[in-house]
């Protein structure tokens, strides 16, 4: 007896050691079997849950809690590892380990007996989770209509406001949409949700479709059913409505979406129902915005600045953009020298000034590279050979494209100028030309001269040559 006790706590020591193992591969099959009947139900109870989960999100005064939306991602990740064994588990030769009996794929038994063990105790703690979650939603506090955004001091944009306004009232990142967002966020305009949204140029519709859910903590059939109005600022390239989370079905209960741009094709491909030109600023909303940019302190600390400044204010031609960038260059600066230094590099060197490169061409030059074809873009910079504020006849230009073999890529004289025709067009579109017509001149198109000199950069090798141009 003395010896057959410490042999019998050995063989005991054993099994205990051998046992869980054994058990992994005898009791696969019906592990397997209890696993996807137990994951079945959890799909089941998530599934439950989220659709009581929705429904009470749909009612627009609660979300659901954090708690319940770690859950069911938890579910959802665990979901898909459960498939993956099941997979395996189907695959798998007829499992027999034992004595003479044993499989060469043993250890593979081993190790997918040992995975199914494992899962099935994470489903149990998944559903003790469930079980301690008290409360699948939270109430929400009432929704601001309208998120009021910093805006500055604004000039010339009343008119472009009014036409933009009473669109969005009819029945029927720009400045001027934060304009629009403050205007909405105090007036009585029968919107329940307004929406702004900054766009770029580099779309990202996922980020879009953040935006109006966290505003609206919803998406799709239920934005169908608010009235809403969507800002869309600085759109470069066309959206699909129904990629961003907004149904056509949308529009019918007198929506609106709204959107700014600075090409043309855009409006097109977007099927907008209604659009406006925001025209540059006239000389004295020209003057009152440099004026707020560099403060009217500086403008009169010598009598020589003020004329100065006003011809500064001429060579950017109304565009707020150049405005902006050269007033904030200027700011501080009180001596009068500083300033015909300014006005000299601005007439014949304009990308030297401090800010133009950075502030003002590399946003003008997205429109230029967004042509997506070399030969509109040759057409585009032959453009800045003209002189400032010159009328170019559009029959005249096209025949010196031609002539300087910018079109040849045909024989056929008619079809170069039809081509013409279609560079032309395109060169408005982008906004990079001003068509126009008179008596005299007949049809013609012009360069804005910050465009022009923005040409010119492009031309000389982005400022690293001199002569070109």
């Amino acid at each position: 007896m003395d010896l057959a006790s410490p042999l019998l706590e050995l063989v005991k020591g054993l099994w205990g050691l051998v046992s869980k193992p054994l058990g992994y591969i005898y009791n696969l099959k019906d592990n397997v079997r209890t696993l996807d009947k137990a994951n079945e139900n959890l799909k089941a109870s998530s599934e439950d849950v989220k659709a009581k989960v929705e429904r009470e999100e749909e009612g627009g005064g609660a979300r659901r809690t954090n708690q319940v939306e770690n859950w069911l991602g938890e579910v959802q990740e665990f979901e898909g590892r459960v498939d993956q064994v099941l997979q395996e588990v189907r695959e798998h030769d007829r499992i027999k380990c034992l004595s003479r009996c044993l499989p060469r794929n043993c250890w593979s038994s081993y190790k997918l007996g040992k995975r199914v063990d494992q899962l099935l105790n994470e489903v149990r703690e998944l559903q003790h989770m469930k079980g301690e979650i008290n409360d699948f939603t939270s109430l929400l506090p009432p929704p601001r209509q309208v998120l009021n955004t910093p805006l500055d001091k604004t000039v010339g944009l009343d008119g472009s406001l009014n036409i933009v306004w009473k669109w969005l009232v009819d029945k029927k990142e720009t400045t001027l949409m934060r304009r629009i967002n403050e205007k909405l966020s105090h007036a009585n305009h029968g919107f329940e949700v307004v929406i702004w949204v900054v766009v770029s140029k580099h779309v990202n519709e996922d980020s879009i479709r953040d935006t109006i859910r966290k505003k609206v903590h919803l998406l799709g059939e239920v934005l169908s059913k608010k009235k809403f109005v969507l800002l869309m600022d600085d759109v470069w390239a066309g959206l699909e409505l129904s990629q961003i989370g907004v149904l056509h079905s949308s529009l019918e209960n007198e929506s609106k979406i709204v959107f700014t741009t600075r090409l043309e094709q855009v409006c097109h491909h977007m099927g907008a129902d209604e659009t406006f030109e925001v025209q540059c600023l006239t000389p004295k909303e020209a003057l009152a915005l440099f004026e707020n940019n560099i403060g009217k302190s500086s403008i009169h600390s010598h009598p020589e600045i003020q004329e100065l400044a006003n011809n500064i204010v001429k060579e950017c031609k109304g565009l707020p953009l150049a405005l902006i960038t050269v007033g904030r260059a200027m700011a501080g600066r009180e001596n009068p020298d500083e300033w015909k230094h300014a006005l000299t590099t601005l007439r014949n060197n304009p990308y030297k000034l401090s800010g133009m490169v950075e502030e003002v061409y590399h946003i003008l030059e997205f429109s230029y590279n967004s042509l997506n074809d070399s030969i509109v873009k040759l057409c585009f910079i032959y453009c800045c050979l003209f002189p400032e504020d010159y009328p170019i006849r559009t029959d005249s230009l096209i025949e010196l494209w031609i002539g300087e073999g910018l079109l040849r890529d045909t024989n056929d004289v008619y079809s170069m100028r039809y081509k013409g025709e279609y560079v032309l067009r395109t060169l408005e579109m982008a906004c990079l030309l001003e068509s126009g017509h008179d008596d005299y001149e007949g049809r013609h198109v012009k360069m804005h001269d910050v465009i022009r000199d923005m040409a010119t950069w492009i031309a000389r090798d982005r400022g690293k040559k001199e002569t070109n141009c």
